[in-house]
């Protein structure tokens, strides 16, 4: 087991480049929800040259929805990292945040600078032949529990064929999206759950109290409430993501587990919420929130103020295999959340298939992050504006 602190190779950036990709859906195969209609799945995807010629992928999540606003991003790092040697891959993103206080505090600029120090992490791990996780202090698990997530769909029939496809498919836990109001949200709850098959347990994503026209707060609460009488097993997202005093109300009302907010991109933002009694469960995402050092502090400080952490992945294989490489490594993560959406570009990127079995993701056994981007990958999912995760 490598100790990433004292990592025996220099770590020498020799350059950095952005590379984005889309999976643009054919006509009648894009996928629809109450947000709109995602006609492609983009990544925005760093790449880091190590002074041997070494590379590494990272992603940085937020791309999903602004892949263009990346490439400008990780040319304005690059007289940071270009250059600089690190003793340790960790080090890479609290460089880039000390260097850049002046412009580059949380959003998706925190998302890039997590982008190149996961980048640099599976170029140091592929250069040892060792899965990332055996940099990040070793796997503390051989497996961890998966949730589906997807739960897409504009009709209650839609969502619930959905839901039953992943029970199917031995996931115990299916998460489903909100509908645009409150009201027609109470309907599919009781439309959704009263078709799982005993034994399953939900999860209902209000996605921001649906996004971008958010519901009141008496209809937030009203929600929860019918979810907690339903026995979910948290009720994500209730509020607008910078509502810190709404989700603390929220939580005091409702007798459900209360989660959130997967877009934070800073340390500090968890800490208002968990310092005001907002979560019961944090949800930062490696490729949102910084890195997977940022990542790990967030899980500590949560599990110090008496909450879970759960990751939020929802992105092409580099988010998925960041976040699961740090989490098995992680003393405190138990959850992971699995995106079943159909995305041939997250597949296409594994050097080995997610090895899941009877609702566990077992630890990956490929160097580094177990991803590539080939040249074929560049020519067959070249980018395409237009497209992504736009919530209209």
């Amino acid at each position: 087991m490598t100790n990433p602190e004292s990592d025996e190779h220099d770590l020498s950036v020799a350059d950095v480049r952005a590379v984005l990709l889309s999976h643009r859906y054919a006509p009648g195969e894009e996928l629809t929800w109450v947000g709109g209609t995602i006609r492609s799945w983009d990544a925005a995807l760093v790449i880091v040259t190590l002074s041997d010629g070494t590379t590494g992928v990272g992603e940085a999540g937020a791309g999903i929805m602004a892949a263009q606003a990346v490439p400008g991003l990780v040319e304005a790092y690059r007289p940071y990292i270009q250059g600089r040697s690190f003793a340790s891959p960790l080090d890479v993103g609290d460089h880039l945040r000390a260097h850049t206080a002046f412009w580059s505090r949380g959003g998706i600029a925190s998302g890039v600078a997590g982008a190149l120090e996961t980048a640099v992490l599976d170029a140091a791990a592929k250069r040892s032949g060792v899965p990332a996780y055996d940099l990040l202090g070793g796997a503390r698990r051989p497996h961890i529990e998966a949730y589906a997530s997807g739960g897409l769909g504009t009709t209650f029939d839609e969502v619930s064929a959905w839901a039953e496809d992943q029970v199917a498919a031995g996931f115990g836990t299916v998460k489903f999206r909100a509908m645009e109001d409150a009201d027609t949200t109470l309907r599919l709850l009781d439309h959704v759950v009263s078709r799982l098959p005993d034994g399953t347990r939900f999860i209902i994503d209000a996605v921001q109290a649906c996004a971008s026209h958010p519901w009141t707060l008496e209809d937030a609460i009203r929600v929860g409430r019918r979810a907690a009488e339903l026995g979910a097993r948290w009720y994500e997202e209730p509020c607008q993501a910078d509502d810190v005093e709404g989700y603390a109300a929220v939580r005091r009302a409702v007798g459900v587990a209360v989660s959130g907010v997967e877009s934070n991109g800073t340390e500090r933002e968890f800490a208002q919420l968990l310092d005001a009694g907002a979560l019961d469960i944090a949800q930062p995402d490696v490729t949102f929130v910084g890195g997977p050092r940022a990542f790990s502090r967030v899980a500590r400080r949560a599990h110090e103020a008496g909450a879970a952490c759960v990751p939020h992945v929802w992105g092409s294989a580099v988010t998925f295999a960041a976040n699961l490489h740090t989490v098995l490594a992680d003393p405190y993560v138990e959850l992971f959340e699995y995106c079943t959406l159909p995305n041939p570009l997250r597949d296409a990127l594994l050097v080995e298939a997610v090895d899941f079995r009877d609702g566990r993701i077992h630890a990956p056994t490929a160097p580094g992050l177990g991803v590539e981007v080939t040249a074929d990958v560049e020519r067959d999912f070249a980018f395409r504006p237009g497209g992504g995760h736009v919530i209209r």
